[in-house]
């Protein structure tokens, strides 16, 4: 008895000086996976994307939520993402040397973002439990749920879509097409569907020799405190009585057809289709003439961008740069966000009436801006457009040009629910005036995705320019240091 004793406690502390290693072995794992979350979460969403590591966030994140054994390990995982999501949009703003409180609140509010996304982590987590390993329903759980946190998200959150991870694929066209038809919930299934199955691959396969020898001692006998080694002789096998109704024949799939082999033919059809839609739109379809393509003159475009270094009430330079925009050629003129003050109903009236006079005088729409503090009660950020009859059109009016005109500044085109509106409108070109740099001018493409419009910007601190109803520029450039800028594009009708 004493030698089986002797042999028992030996294999006991073999086993807790095993576990101890793998415990171990973890940790050391679990912040490692948690440092490179933080990384790419800092250049994945935001101010400079890099696309490949938004990728691999989510199975890495995935695979990090499904295997940590302490809840500390998740609140190391939301506050890593929340300084990562600082990171990201911490000159987004273009504030130069006033980012001191900026970097407070882009933190307070990754704090809250980094809050909201672990909810998709929690039920996929859970579900890992509660569903069968070869079941459909564990692999869809955290895409769907992520779908559906983004998209109440998107529609409740103060800042619109500002932090919404879809904006990572604005480099990959093709897929960006899907937003025609399921706006940025269908980029982000497609995005979170690859985390859960980029988690298997890492579990079953990147991780398999690792997991099968974790329960065997160094000597490859079954580790003793493994509860699946013991044979279980609960039930007597020999007296239980066999079935009386035959069991269900069950559908039995190809082995090939699995969760990887069906998101690679899902992303499949997305590219294809993308791809036609590009293919077979702007550009000529096979063989067909430029000259067919594109019957029409080229349109010209000019912008009036503000300047810090002008008084802001000082809307008279403004008018006088519109009025040489017009006497170049310039079919359509659009001011930056905000650029002239308006103090008093004298000068409200003298630049309502300016403009005009352009418009009418030398056959061009203009859209213009100004701060209106003329009640003294409440500041009112405007924008107007006045066609060339000198007619005042708000939001949306018929032009004979190009369509219907629609408008909207800035921080309006973060909203999918309002600039949604153009397209029951039918709104074929759409003005877009602001004052916020690079990143916003990409993310603003994708509601010219989603709604089938042209987008004329322009950025007095950021990039102007012209994109067309799938996304493509076909004008841009950066306007931080000039006062006007033009460019000649042709423009579809819808």
């Amino acid at each position: 008895m004493l030698f089986y004793a002797q042999e028992y406690e030996c294999k006991r502390m073999n086993t807790k000086f095993f576990i101890w290693r793998r415990v171990d072995h973890v940790l050391i794992l679990s912040d490692g996976v948690a440092n490179t979350i933080y990384i790419l979460t800092a250049f994945g969403p935001g101010y400079q994307t890099i696309s490949s590591f938004a990728i691999i966030y989510f199975p890495l994140s995935v695979y990090y939520i499904r295997t940590c054994t302490r809840w500390w390990w998740i609140f190391l995982f939301y506050i890593m993402n929340s300084i990562g999501f600082m990171l990201a949009y911490m000159n987004t703003l273009n504030l130069d040397n006033e980012l001191g409180g900026y970097r407070g609140i882009t933190f307070g509010i990754g704090l809250i973002v980094s809050l909201i996304i672990l909810i998709p982590y929690i039920f996929d987590k859970i579900a890992q439990s509660k569903f069968s390993s070869d079941g459909w329903a564990r692999i869809m759980i955290f895409p769907c749920v992520w779908t559906g946190i983004w998209t109440i998200f998107l529609f409740s959150w103060p800042l619109g879509d500002w932090g919404n991870y879809a904006f990572v694929l604005l480099n990959y066209e093709e897929i960006t097409q899907l937003a025609s038809f399921a706006g940025l919930g269908g980029i982000n299934f497609i995005l979170s569907w690859s985390g859960s199955i980029g988690s298997d691959i890492i579990t079953y396969h990147v991780t398999k020799n690792q997991n099968s020898s974790a329960a065997t001692s160094s000597t490859g006998s079954i580790v003793i405190d493994d509860p699946t080694s013991i044979e279980d002789n609960s039930t007597d096998t020999v007296l239980r009585m066999s079935p009386s109704r035959p069991q269900r024949k069950s559908l039995t799939l190809p082995t090939f057809i699995n969760s990887l082999s069906i998101y690679f033919f899902v992303l499949f059809l997305v590219i294809t289709y993308g791809s036609i839609r590009l293919n077979t739109n702007f550009v000529p379809f096979y063989q067909k003439s430029i000259k067919d393509a594109f019957p029409q003159e080229l349109v010209n475009f000019g912008c009036v961008l503000g300047n810090s270094n002008t008084q802001i009430d000082d809307y008279i330079s403004y008018v006088n740069l519109t009025e040489k925009l017009a006497i170049s050629g310039n079919k359509i003129i659009l001011w930056s966000e905000a650029i002239a003050g308006i103090l008093n109903e004298q000068d409200l009236n003298s630049l309502f009436g300016s403009i005009k006079n352009i418009s009418v005088t030398y056959n061009v729409y203009v859209g213009f801006t100004y701060v209106d503090v003329t009640s003294f009660k409440a500041i009112y950020n405007k924008q107007v457009v006045i066609n060339n009859k000198g007619n005042n059109k708000l939001q949306t009016f018929q032009s004979e040009d190009f369509g219907i005109i629609g408008s909207a500044i800035c921080f309006d085109f973060d909203f999918p629910k309002l600039i949604g509106q153009a397209s029951s409108k039918k709104v074929n070109l759409m003005l877009d005036s602001s004052p916020v740099g690079m990143l916003h001018a990409r993310m603003n493409t994708l509601r010219s995705i989603e709604n089938g419009f042209t987008t004329f910007r322009c950025n007095s601190d950021g990039i102007s320019g012209i994109w067309n109803q799938y996304g493509q520029p076909l004008h841009y450039i950066p306007t931080a240091n000039t006062s006007t800028t033009s460019f000649q594009v042709p423009i579809n009708m819808r």
